[in-house]
């Protein structure tokens, strides 16, 4: 991965990163309650810089960050404190942060709509479109498409056989299928466009492939770039945020599921920042548009992440909460810390492992 490509993954992480935290200091600030430090990465710090009661820094690892809320982790009533401040003003503090990376997530996918977004079309493109054509949208691991290495986002142009030098134009997703169909147990050639980039991949299209993987293993649709005036571009960005949120869901769940019974999901797959660096490199071959997107898709998966109801996430503190206006009373603070960091010793050790599976997969 090129080092610039590595410098702007860096930046996009972290701004998402910043959207995040800077909800949770601003709603606590706001809240009366201080805020000790305001950290962007994790430590070791590379810059702190203290203004007034809190210490501002950067860590080296900029996988994430952090508030240090005083009395987040007592029972503190001080004025102040986040526990002297009533259940609904923690929620608040609390859900901000996730709260804020689905509103970031709406205003890039307003933006994208606005500038022209890539998205799937059936049928006759409609006019004013761009960048028409049948683009890759996944690759499952060990198939013919992803060891030849064919990526998600490139566009099939044209497509024959091995040593023919006949190519057969592709308009459709059906064209594709068709003449795979037609060739299994052959070997075709797929002539793509990356980015600016004109490419010719040597597949093999199987005569039985496994269920649910298709002759190359590769998921296919057809796009194009379409813009579309603001309050239609607002309309559409929204609609985009219930979307692909319902889709994560259903891609997280499925991954769960297929982990648990010991049968992975054709085409889902958990990646950590290695995973989701080479995903961004990709997506940047492909154009600054597909960068934007793939930032505004980012952003609304950390909201989902942190908002599920995990011991250390958000959504986790926020069940705390809920056991707490239940209750009448707040869990004891030593259980909900030895949780919390079980919990956060669970995610750690996830993130380890994945990561590995990351490097593997590269390898």
């Amino acid at each position: 991965m090129p080092f610039l490509t590595i410098l702007i993954f860096i930046f996009v992480l972290g701004v998402l990163i910043f959207v995040h935290e800077l909800a949770h200091f601003v709603f606590a600030k706001r809240s009366g309650v201080r805020v000790d430090e305001f950290c962007i990465g994790f430590p070791p710090r590379i810059y702190k810089k203290q203004v007034g009661e809190t210490l501002y820094s950067i860590g080296i690892i900029p996988i994430g960050g952090f508030n240090k809320i005083y009395g987040e982790d007592s029972r503190d009533a001080d004025k102040g404190a986040f526990y002297g401040k009533s259940v609904w003003t923690r929620a608040k503090i609390i859900a901000a942060g996730p709260l804020s990376n689905f509103i970031f997530a709406a205003i890039l996918f307003i933006i994208i709509f606005m500038l022209g977004a890539p998205q799937a079309i059936e049928g006759k493109a409609p006019e004013g479109a761009r960048d028409v054509g049948v683009q890759v949208v996944s690759t499952v691991a060990d198939s013919p498409a992803k060891n030849a290495g064919v990526l998600a986002g490139d566009k099939i142009l044209k497509i024959k056989i091995l040593d023919s030098k006949k190519w057969t134009t592709i308009e459709e997703v059906k064209d594709v299928q068709s003449f795979t169909k037609n060739n299994s147990g052959e070997t075709v050639v797929l002539g793509i466009k990356r980015g600016e980039n004109l490419l010719e991949k040597e597949v093999l299209a199987r005569a039985n492939p496994p269920k649910g993987e298709g002759s190359m293993g590769i998921g296919l649709i057809k796009t194009a770039r379409i813009s579309y005036p603001w309050n239609e571009a607002i309309i559409k960005g929204v609609q985009n945020i219930f979307s692909v949120t319902i889709g994560s869901l259903m891609i997280f769940f499925e991954a769960i599921k297929g982990s648990v019974i010991g049968e992975p999901v054709p085409g889902v797959e958990v990646s950590g920042p290695i995973g989701i660096g080479n995903l961004f490199f990709q997506m940047a071959t492909l154009g600054w548009i597909y960068v934007v997107q793939f930032a505004a898709i980012l952003s609304l998966n950390l909201a989902i992440l942190n908002i599920l109801p995990f011991p250390a996430l958000d959504g986790g503190r926020l069940i705390f909460l809920l056991i707490e206006k239940i209750k009448k009373s707040p869990v004891k603070i030593e259980i909900e810390n030895r949780v919390n960091q079980a919990g956060f010793l669970v995610l750690i050790f996830f993130l380890i492992f994945i990561t590995f599976k990351d490097i593997q997969k590269m390898f």
